[in-house]
């Protein structure tokens, strides 16, 4: 029951943060949203993962948080180099 409780609030949190995405008045805005609506997803995923058993969507989760932080930089660079990534 709990665990519904959580992914009902996290999904609403989610929710939350993608409207600040699509509303926000600048990119770092919008980068921002992005760095915390990848946190979420991830808790999402593992709390699925709890209750339903499924130990593989662990290393989805793994994986995910390795590619969201990756994506983050490459983005925040791209933006403030206009352009330049390395």
């Amino acid at each position: 029951m709990i665990d519904y409780i959580a992914m009902i609030l996290l999904a609403s949190f989610a929710f939350l943060i993608l409207i600040r995405i699509f509303l926000g008045p600048t990119i770092w805005d919008r980068l921002l949203g992005l760095n915390l609506l990848s946190p979420k997803i991830i808790m999402l995923i593992v709390l699925y993962s709890l209750m339903t058993d499924r130990t593989y969507l662990l290393d989805v989760a793994i994986v995910f948080a390795l590619l969201s932080f990756v994506s983050i930089i490459f983005i925040a660079r791209f933006v403030q180099g206009k352009g330049n990534i390395l």
